[in-house]
Formats: C-alpha cells, structure tokens, sequence
C-alpha cells in the first residue's frame, strides 16, 4: 500500500505540473564551466513560442589568481556558484562579459562570452545577442529566444576546460498565452503577476472585424483578408480588416489603410488605468503580430477590448506576455 500510496503521490505531481499554466513551468539548469558537455532542458522549447533564457553567474577561465591592472577591472574573491570539489580562486568573467583580466589596448569590462546555446537540437549555436549593460551587482542577464521543438542546449566553449572555475545558474521561462475574444468587454488577467518596475515584453497577434457585414475595399480603404487569422468560436467567418496595431481595410477618406488604430487596451495596476500600449513598429501584413514593452505594477497584465457593441464583432487575438530580456 505504501508503494501505491507513493506511485499516487508522484502521478498527482505530474498532473499538478502539466496543468500548470506555460509560464510557470519553467526550468532550471546547471552549467560547470569545466565541463564541455551540453546541459539540456527536459522539456522542448515549442515551435515558434517565445522564451525568456536567464544566466546567472561568476567564473574563471584561468588557472591561476586574476592580477588587476590599470584597464583590468577588479576580479571578485570567488565563484557566486563555486564548481564542487574545486579550491577557490577570484573570478573575473559573468554570462555576458570579462569584467577582470582585460589587457590593453581593451578595458574592462568588455563584453564577451563562452557560453553558447542551441534551439535546434544542436545543428547550430551561438551566444544570443544582448544590448544589456554590465550587471556588477547580480552578474544576471536576459536572452528572448524562440523555441524550435527541440529542448535548449547550453554549452561552454573554452581550451582547456580543466582550470576553469565556476557554474552558471540558466533559467528557461516560457511566455503565458492569453486569448481576447473581440465579442467580449470582459478583461482577460494573465496568471503571473507583474512585477513592479520590471519590464514586461506583450506580443499581440491576429485580425478581426468590428463590422457587422463584410468591408467593401474602397480605393482608399485597403484590401479585406478573407477570415480571421483565430476565428471566434461559433461565429459565422466574414473578412477582416482590423490588427491589434492598425486598420488595414475599410479606412474611409480622406484617410488611408493602413491606419494607425487599436481597441485594444491593457492594464498593469489592477485595472485603475487603461491605455493601448506605445509602438513604433510599422503595419506587419504578414503576420499581424506586434510587441510592446510594459512595465510592471505588482498586479496581473490584464488586457480588454473596447467597442460597442461588441456582439457584431469576429475575431481572437493572441496574447504573449514575457519578462523582458
């Protein structure tokens, strides 16, 4: 009974995990840097889904103390996750730069990495691109990635591998999906709460029709789509003419499609204030897709669409929230 009770115990756990929502099932991995074998994710990375990839850490590709010079840039006493069985040195490289140790004509810190990754089941890799600025205080930085139906790979590349020093902590966050019914007023709250003063990446996808007929392209209007790209459930099909971003069909004169315009607001303060989030990016005909940076609040992103009426509407549109890079 006892073995039973625990096979129990263990298969509600699994279910637990897979009913949790994709943002909260995110993974953990340890990479040594004196090692050169991949470390990979137990769950792939789906196709096309965005990522928010983490590394964290400290380390020494040296076999010897690090001596700071005038451009050097001062080493730190040891690891911030020590390789086990390893006697301690100081520590002068992090996931994104060499901080300590820079010879001239360079000064430190100056970005550079070992560390590389695969999304495509280890036929290609490279270390994902940043524009982050030095982290002295956490060593901590961000890569957005988008899966490939393959678990990530993480490894370090460096000759020899055995004076190396140090692991680095990786962590896999999937971004949470939310669906907006434009035949709905009613808010739709993402599970995790945003974090205040974090920075928050919102992608929007899809095409709808706030119309109750079919659009009729007029020489100004821009040309209908034929179906939403996510039709609303038990809703007769009609054209589309409308994006989260833009109004691409139906624009009367003296305006022309494509039309800068959105009935698509969010709010990350609980829903005491609600605006369409600020974009530069251009009309995108072939996806209909556009991201936005928000900023947290210590409440859940909650996104609503505003029209009247509503039940004449047709289309979804798909919602990606992400921590920022």
């Amino acid at each position: 009974m006892k073995g039973l009770s625990q096979l129990t115990a263990r298969c509600a756990g699994l279910l637990v995990l897979a009913a949790a929502p994709a943002w909260a099932q995110q993974e953990e991995l340890w990479l040594d840097t004196r090692s050169g074998a991949p470390v990979v994710s137990q769950a792939a990375l789906k196709q096309g889904w965005p990522y928010l990839i983490t590394m964290q850490g400290t380390f020494n590709v040296w076999g010897n103390n690090i001596v700071p010079g005038p451009q050097s840039g001062q080493p730190e006493a040891a690891p911030m996750f020590p390789s086990p069985g390893v006697a301690t040195r100081n520590v002068g490289f992090d996931p994104e730069f060499v901080f300590a140790g820079v010879k001239a004509p360079a000064t430190a810190p100056l970005r550079a990495s070992s560390v590389q990754v695969s999304t495509d089941g280890g036929k290609t890799w490279a270390h994902p691109a940043s524009t982050a600025p030095f982290n002295a205080a956490e060593h901590k930085y961000g890569y957005e990635m988008t899966g490939g139906d393959t678990p990530l790979q993480v490894r370090f590349v460096d000759s020899p591998l055995n004076d190396n020093l140090g692991r680095l902590k990786i962590g896999v966050v999937p971004a949470e999906e939310l669906w907006l019914n434009t035949r709905s007023a009613a808010p739709v709250p993402s599970k995790q709460v945003l974090q205040k003063g974090k920075p928050y990446r919102v992608t929007m996808q899809g095409t709808f029709n706030v119309w109750g007929n079919n659009i009729v392209p007029g020489p100004q209007s821009g040309q209908p789509e034929p179906a939403p790209m996510f039709p609303s459930p038990g809703v007769t099909n009609r054209n589309v003419g409308f994006d989260p971003e833009f109004v691409f069909a139906g624009v009367r004169a003296p305006a022309t499609a494509p039309l800068r315009a959105s009935s698509v607001q969010v709010s990350v303060d609980g829903g005491k204030t609600w605006a369409h989030p600020a974009t530069t990016a251009p009309f995108n005909a072939a996806e209909h897709k556009y991201t936005y940076d928000v900023t947290g609040d210590d409440a859940p992103l909650q996104v609503r669409f505003v029209d009247a009426p509503v039940n004449d509407n047709s289309g979804l549109l798909r919602i990606l929230v992400l921590p920022g890079a």
